[in-house]
């Protein structure tokens, strides 16, 4: 069951003033990020990385559809994702948005697809990523957001990407993905 999740603040609001960023060895280490138990460090991934988080995600979004998104396809979904290459630990849905934002250069540090797809419980109500950016990239991310039909707001000193809808997150990271091959 694909579930649109309802009372999602429709929200693009940045403030490049309140932005922090991330040095070196600390966005190695997991516990500078308390609110995150499962933190990986996944900075620098790369445009053929996306391609192929891009490529996964389109096949396991046909494979939903064709099955009117099922449990058993979005168990499906969620076994090709735990094979991907480049992010198996990362929730199905999501895991282009933090390949697509590593890519251009930030620093993810929390996602989850929310209570999106199927029953499993999920940390988050709605599909969402929290990253360090720097300013320069603002410009990028906005156009992005708003090519997807996503949101973006500050979270303390970094910004969150979410939505209502885990399929916009997909569409999000693709649009972002053609922004960072334009350079």
């Amino acid at each position: 069951m694909l579930t649109i999740v309802h009372g999602v603040i429709q929200q693009r609001a940045v403030d490049i003033r309140e932005l922090g960023w991330l040095t070196g060895r600390r966005a190695e280490t997991r516990p500078n990020f308390p609110a995150n138990r499962d933190y990986v460090d996944l900075r620098g991934r790369t445009l053929a990385e996306l391609d192929a988080q891009l490529d996964l995600e389109r096949r396991a979004y046909a494979l939903l559809e064709a099955q009117d998104y099922a449990a058993q396809a979005i168990a499906q979904a969620d076994r090709m994702q735990s094979r991907s290459p480049t992010v198996p630990m990362l929730d199905f849905g999501i895991a282009s948005t933090v390949v697509a934002l590593s890519a251009l250069g930030c620093v993810p540090v929390m996602s989850c697809r929310g209570r999106s797809l199927g029953p499993h419980a999920h940390q988050f109500p709605a599909p969402m990523t929290t990253f360090y950016v720097r300013k320069s990239h603002v410009p990028a991310l906005l156009a992005a957001t708003e090519a997807a039909g996503v949101w973006l707001v500050n979270s303390d000193a970094k910004l969150e990407v979410y939505s209502e809808d885990v399929r916009k997150m997909h569409a999000f990271a693709a649009a972002l993905r053609d922004a960072i091959a334009a350079g």
